[in-house]
């Protein structure tokens, strides 16, 4: 694997090792000097790395499954190990059906068969998607790297039911939950708090230190995951870099009483906000969906994604409430760890219902 060392901001140098192709020749070592992002620095090292080894077929004889094994090995430095894990299960099931075209071949026509033939063989609706996105994200990719000139999937726009979920919470259910959740212990009503105030990731909530709060700034930097049943923390979040969620007073006050109380029952100073006092690592997400769970069955809210709410909902109210109190979209993708362009696309009623109050506004002023 190549190493990559900055040498300045925004420029990196690449070291490859080649090893001898023939018996009596030395092996070599090759480098490169890359500018730009660190993430995009990564991609373009791994396509030059590919190239060396001979990994990387040429574009005319690619197939699928060449495109898809290069994607994945260019992108998996910047996906969490879940999305890893997940995206390697939809590339399997790309490459088992349609692995042996090649990519000169593959248009919109093969892709509405492929997707059709899955329909047939019973493939639910939310897989059909994820697979669908997956290959399509990972051909746009390789129009960058020139591996095609256009995205058959996005021209074929292949109808496939979107069932994304932005279902808002009633604020009483809220206030209800984290009721709730007080009953089984101050850890649980804080978890599910933080959820409500911060709008933050299930990994993000449990992977909080103490010392990640200083003042009423609450710094969301990393997250919490499990590989093969140990807890792994990535000092990231979903889209790489940290930030700083203000909190108000109450929630505030609510950490340092929890702290205070964890550090009484462990006996020497809590490291992580949401674990069993004196843990030596964080609670994994499972905990917190467990405990949400739990909180909605005692105050008789409807919860399952099949059912009710779900613990993600708790964001999208987060997200919905700050969007219909107008405060403005910008602010609001930054507490989320969202980028603008993604809070429009998926709360665009919320934005829609704030043009009311953005008319009213205007009309009170010219009518005085």
């Amino acid at each position: 694997m190549a190493t990559i060392t900055e040498r300045q901001p925004g420029m990196f140098f690449a070291r490859v090792w080649l090893p001898p192709t023939s018996d009596g020749q030395k092996g070599r070592q090759v480098g490169k000097v890359f500018r730009g992002g660190q993430k995009d620095v990564r991609q373009q090292v791994a396509a030059w790395e590919a190239e060396l080894r001979g990994t990387a077929p040429s574009s005319v004889g690619a197939t699928v499954a060449d495109l898809l094994r290069l994607w994945q090995e260019a992108k998996q430095f910047g996906w969490q190990p879940t999305s890893a894990r997940d995206y390697a299960g939809r590339c399997r099931a790309i490459t088992s059906a349609i692995g042996s075209v090649r990519l000169v071949d593959l248009d919109p026509f093969r892709v509405d068969a492929w997707v059709a033939e899955m329909r047939k063989a019973g493939v639910g609706e939310g897989a059909i998607r994820s697979r669908v996105s997956a290959l399509r994200s990972a051909i746009s990719w390789g129009i960058s790297r020139r591996m095609l000139r256009s995205n058959p999937v996005r021209d074929a726009k292949p109808k496939v039911r979107n069932n994304r979920r932005t279902k808002r919470p009633e604020p009483e259910q809220v206030v209800a939950l984290i009721a709730a959740a007080a009953e089984e212990d101050d850890r649980a009503a804080l978890g599910l708090r933080l959820a409500a105030v911060t709008g933050a990731r299930e990994a993000e909530i449990v992977a909080l230190r103490f010392d990640d709060l200083v003042g009423e700034r609450l710094h969301v930097g990393r997250q919490r995951h499990s590989v093969e049943r140990e807890a792994l923390i990535r000092d990231r979040t979903k889209r790489g870099d940290g930030r700083g969620v203000v909190l108000d007073a109450g929630t505030v006050a609510v950490i340092d009483a929890w702290r205070q109380k964890a550090d009484e029952i462990a006996g020497a100073p809590t490291e992580w906000m949401l674990s069993q006092p004196g843990a030596e690592v964080p609670p994994s997400p499972r905990w917190l969906y467990e405990v949400f769970m739990r909180a909605a069955k005692r105050a008789g809210i409807p919860a399952g994604r099949d059912k009710g709410i779900v613990l993600h909902d708790l964001r999208h109210w987060a997200a919905s409430t700050a969007l219909r109190d107008g405060h403005d979209p910008v602010t609001v993708a930054t507490r989320l760890g969202h980028s603008p362009q993604t809070l429009l696309r998926v709360y665009a009623q919320e934005i829609e219902h704030g043009q009311v109050d953005v008319a009213a506004s205007l009309a009170a002023r010219l009518d005085g």
